[in-house]
């Protein structure tokens, strides 16, 4: 017979029950606070500050005595500090590449400021956002971080806009930061929720202003408490020559919600590819697979003592595509760091590609995880800079000519190196500002001194012909040849500049040298090589021959339709314009669509409209024409003839005056003096060949 418990026994049973279940309950709630706690995410607003060249020892938060961004040292105290954060470049663009798309340089490809733009498949961080429902919007002040560059991805507003010119007629690559700031206000103003990301970046010389009044009219529309804010610097300084502690570490602040972790201070290393999970973290979103950078979430709850140092690589290809110098790598921790310049040593044969392994694991051997990155990193040709943007580059020092810098770099020992690189940047902004003589000059005495430099060569050659000095110019690309005689890109220049100067027949020789040198290179040399052979079939009125160029043009570069403008080109010399008409309406069709460039296109629709009587379109190409290739003296030539026939008097003037002012050479000079003449204005022509005179006294 089964017994009963006794009534002592049920009691004590029940405490059991009850306290057993009375601590699962605690255990539950607690655990479900812990659960709680660990899943709610930022829900926003998010915003990343990144302030051009800002040092940590500006700051008061860094030890500074004084702070050039007391707004900033304030924000600090709410924040968390991390002491010992690093970029990737010392350039501008790649840098923000990096924060931006949470890869090092050699995984996005952006490896210079010129010739390179962030690749469309790369998944950035407003991208990233903004599928999880977050708006997205960015004004920067850097005309290198234009939309143009890649880096506006992913953002539904992204403001970049620069004046033309500044108050000493300049080509301006920075505007004004409360310039700036204005339109990431004014784009936050227009936010009904809180759920949005705003990326700003501005110089250190307006970090003060601009952060106090985004802090300010964050704090106006009651949502600075839940916002995540994070301010950091692309790099502190070096103009792309150094990869030194005082270059690559920059201030990192983390504000988060409610002000938690206030106070704060991290000593772990950390790094710019770090960012874009971190912030994901932050709001729950998931995090791309094969990032190299780590989410810091855990390090701003508190939790650092298992987050292992990281070993941080960094990069700068500037000298080699400036002027043909030697590229720098660097891979180290915040204590110590392998910094080499040219290219990596063969790595064993085992090794394989990926993310730098955390610093203890190589304590001594940085050189040998320095060549197991880049064993198999190709190291790329930059595009050649566009036209249009020639003049902006160089006020930042580049002069076009990088695919020209090869694999072994003229040795420079350091103290010459910054020699060369500080003539070679003056001669940049003479260029910028059209004194091209004086530009010129200087890049003569570098390749006087080192005559090797084939890249300065090359752009010593085409800034002599923009001064109508073409023999010198020749012999320059010639030098440029010796240096390196297995390039396609100096037989095309010859060819292009032999084109010009009406010598078809020599054209050809170097274009025919072009092709055969290209067949051992890319596509585009080889799409380029072929194009200009086009061209020069064009003038000497082979159309078969310029058929074929075309079509081995388009089949290595697709985006440029050659073949549509040959036989326009074609079409047009036997007088059928309409049948021409609709090729170059076809071909610029198709560039609009790939978003590239063909010289003389809209150039050839605008001559062809105009033989069909239809001036107003015509005056659209010729404009178009201008705005891709802002120094084309046949389009300037097309727009005042046609503004002359109809009596547009002023309009003439006007280009004239711009084609002067856009050129500065005798050739402009002496083409401006010949459309006065034709327009019947022999006293204006008279003058500005006196002026001339003045001006290029050779």
């Amino acid at each position: 017979m089964r017994r009963h418990p006794t009534a002592a026994a049920r009691r004590w049973q029940a405490t059991v029950i009850l306290t057993v279940f009375g601590a699962a309950v605690v255990a539950a709630a607690g655990a479900g606070w812990w659960y709680a706690r660990e899943s709610t995410p930022h829900q926003g607003p998010v915003v990343l500050i990144s302030i051009d060249g800002l040092r940590p020892a500006d700051l008061q938060a860094y030890g500074a005595t004084a702070s050039r961004v007391p707004t900033l040292d304030a924000l600090s105290a709410e924040a968390i500090v991390f002491e010992r954060a690093y970029s990737h470049s010392p350039m501008t663009l790649p840098a923000h590449a990096s924060m931006l798309a949470g890869q090092p340089p050699f995984e996005h490809g952006v490896r210079d400021e010129a010739g390179f733009v962030l690749d469309e498949d790369a998944q950035s961080m407003a991208e990233l956002l903004r599928n999880r429902g977050f708006d997205t919007g960015a004004a920067v002040s850097s005309f290198l971080l234009r939309p143009a560059s890649g880096v506006a991805q992913g953002f539904s507003f992204f403001d970049a806009e620069l004046p033309e010119e500044d108050s000493e007629e300049r080509p301006v690559v920075e505007r004004d930061g409360a310039r700036t700031t204005e339109a990431a206000e004014r784009w936050l103003h227009a936010r009904r929720g809180h759920r949005f990301f705003l990326f700003v970046q501005v110089a250190e010389a307006a970090a003060e202003p601009t952060v106090a009044r985004l802090v300010g009219e964050l704090r106006a529309r009651n949502l600075y408490d839940q916002s995540t804010i994070v301010i950091t610097a692309d790099h502190a300084g070096g103009g792309g020559l150094s990869l030194d502690e005082d270059t690559l570490h920059v201030p990192l602040v983390v504000k988060q919600p409610d002000g938690e972790g206030a106070g704060r201070r991290v000593a772990t290393p950390v790094q710019h590819i770090d960012l874009l999970p971190t912030i994901l973290d932050l709001v729950r979103a998931p995090i791309p697979s094969g990032l190299h950078g780590r989410s810091l979430r855990t390090v701003l709850e508190g939790d650092d003592e298992e987050f292992a140092d990281p070993l941080i690589y960094a990069e700068s290809l500037a000298p080699r595509f400036r002027f043909g110098g030697a590229a720098r790598f660097a891979l180290g921790t915040a204590e110590e760091r392998y910094v080499r310049a040219g290219e990596p040593a063969p790595a064993p044969a085992a090794a394989t590609t990926g993310a730098p392994a955390p610093a203890a694991a190589h304590p001594l051997g940085l050189r040998e995880e320095l060549d197991r990155l880049l064993e198999h990193d190709m190291r790329p040709v930059p595009e050649d800079i566009p036209a249009a943007d020639e003049d902006r580059f160089a006020m930042l020092g580049y002069l076009g000519g990088s695919m020209l810098a090869g694999a072994e770099p003229t040795p420079l020992d350091a103290e010459e190196e910054a020699r060369v690189a500080a003539a070679h940047r003056a001669a940049a902004m003479l260029a910028a500002q059209k004194q091209y003589a004086a530009a010129a000059s200087q890049l003569r005495a570098i390749v006087k001194a080192h005559p090797r430099l084939a890249v300065v060569q090359y752009q010593l050659g085409t800034i002599l012909e923009r001064t109508g000095r073409r023999d010198e110019a020749e012999r320059a690309l010639r030098a440029a040849a010796a240096v390196d005689p297995d390039t396609p890109y100096v037989p095309i220049a010859l060819s292009r500049l032999r084109l010009r100067t009406g010598r078809p027949e020599t054209a050809r020789e170097a274009a025919a040298l072009a092709v055969a040198l290209a067949e051992r290179h890319d596509g585009r040399s080889r799409a380029a090589a072929h194009e200009v052979a086009a061209r020069v079939a064009l003038a000497l009125e082979d159309g078969p021959a310029a058929e074929a160029h075309a079509e081995a043009a388009e089949r290595d570069d697709p985006r440029v339709p050659m073949q549509q403008f040959v036989r326009g080109r074609l079409l047009a010399g036997e007088g059928q314009y309409e049948e021409a008409r609709a090729a170059f309406q076809a071909a610029a069709e198709q560039l609009d669509e790939s978003g590239g460039t063909l010289e003389e296109l809209h150039l050839s629709l605008g001559e062809t409209l105009a033989r069909l009587e239809r001036f107003t379109e015509a005056e659209e190409q010729f404009r178009a024409e201008l705005r891709v290739f802002p120094r084309s003296l046949r389009a300037y030539s097309s727009l005042a003839l046609l503004y002359s026939a109809s009596n547009r008097a002023s309009a003439v003037e006007e280009v004239l005056d711009t084609l002067v002012g856009a050129t500065e050479t005798p050739e402009g000079y002496e083409t401006a003096a010949r459309l006065w003449t034709i327009v019947r204005e022999p006293a204006r022509a008279a003058a500005l060949r006196n002026e001339a005179r003045k001006r290029f006294r050779r």
